[in-house]
């Protein structure tokens, strides 16, 4: 409901661009940071207690931002936000646990489906509330219904997740990763070059709304439309994306998300500020962006399960989100001094340009990465 507003929002608190490059970093480093200690919880002592323990954490976070009237109180207590994000391992765990290989994409294409019907409307709440009452408290009333809303989640969970992994006293902390270190070595080195360089490249571009607003001249009524339109284009498209990701493969799923996530770049860097043809424009960008994310997602998620057994799940979906936080934060860091020393536009063009010539090299590891997987796939077809 607040996303396409976050950054206006720490604008009014006084953040200059780079200001919401660092916001943004701490939230990565804090979030990479918890990972590890929820992964190991996660394999050891079960998926269930953590994720709604957590769950309520964040949400009262929510609370807290509510109440703050300044950038850096803000970026602290968001950083305590992505921190209580400890859980998601085990998350991610008990859904792979519970999804057999070959309805992974679908299975998870339905999830996201059923999660994704009132998210992809809330953004055109939250316009309805920050033109009804203003940027800076229609942000904070967004605050609060996220944090009422999140209290409701933890109680669901609590009540209706069934536990996938028994709780367990195997080996200590630093044996485990070890452990889960030379699993990814042996087989998920290549993915992990692949979010690492799409993480740095894509926090490039991560003050897009900001950009949006001030340099295209897009309302906030506009960035709560656009971000509406992308959500159900997402939506609509997310249960294809599942069939495709079982049928055809993770590797053309991925592929091809990565081709239209491209053009989606491309169209938003060629639309013109304050003309007639800018909001059309960033419409079609949003959309293509819409039908591309799904088909990577769903493949990126469904491959991440194929490859790791249940028992690693945990550590290894932790370490596997390290190495990428710092990238997106270096990124992000990048691009927020590209935007304040060299122009609004310079940030997406560069990550545009990277985008094209990484592209060989990313087409090529989609192919060794899924090469296995796939396989299996058509047999079992």
């Amino acid at each position: 409901m607040t996303g396409p507003y976050i950054q206006l929002y720490l604008s009014r608190l006084g953040a200059m661009p780079e200001d919401l490059s660092l916001v943004q970093s701490l939230q990565q480093y804090g979030n990479a940071l918890s990972r590890v200690v929820g992964g190991y919880f996660t394999d050891r002592h079960g998926r269930k207690k953590i994720i709604w323990v957590g769950t309520m954490l964040v949400s009262a976070t929510y609370l807290l931002m509510a109440l703050v009237s300044d950038w850096r109180l803000y970026a602290v207590i968001s950083s305590v936000n992505s921190f209580s994000l400890f859980y998601q391992p085990a998350l991610e765990s008990i859904r792979a646990d519970s999804v057999a290989l070959d309805a992974r994409g679908r299975i998870y294409a339905f999830i996201q489906f059923l999660s994704g019907l009132t998210s992809s409307l809330a953004p055109l709440g939250g316009a309805a509330v920050v033109n009804a009452l203003g940027l800076v408290d229609g942000v904070r009333l967004g605050f609060i219904l996220s944090g009422l809303v999140g209290f409701a989640i933890a109680v669901a969970r609590l009540k209706y997740l069934e536990e996938t992994l028994p709780s367990n006293n195997a080996e200590g902390f630093l044996e485990a990763y070890r452990e889960a270190l030379k699993l990814i070595k042996s087989s998920i080195a290549s993915m992990l070059v692949v979010d690492v360089l799409l993480n740095l490249v894509g926090a490039m571009t991560f003050l897009d709304n900001y950009y949006m607003f001030y340099y295209l001249g897009v309302d906030k009524t506009a960035l709560g439309v656009l971000a509406t339109v992308g959500g159900l284009t997402g939506l609509l498209f997310t249960l294809p994306a599942g069939f495709v990701v079982d049928k055809y493969g993770r590797g053309l799923a991925l592929t091809w998300g990565y081709i239209l996530g491209t053009l989606n770049l491309l169209i938003f860097v060629l639309t013109p500020p304050k003309t007639r043809a800018t909001l059309p424009l960033l419409l079609l960008s949003a959309v293509i962006g819409s039908i591309g994310g799904p088909l990577y997602g769903l493949a990126h998620d469904s491959l991440r399960a194929d490859l790791v057994p249940k028992e690693y799940r945990g550590r290894v979906f932790a370490l596997l989100g390290i190495p990428p936080a710092i990238a997106w934060s270096a990124g992000a860091m990048i691009g927020g001094w590209m935007y304040s020393a060299l122009g609004p536009q310079i940030p997406f063009i560069a990550s545009l340009a990277l985008r094209i010539l990484l592209a060989p090299l990313l087409i090529a590891l989609f192919k060794d990465m899924t090469r296995l997987i796939d396989e299996q796939l058509r047999d079992n077809g």
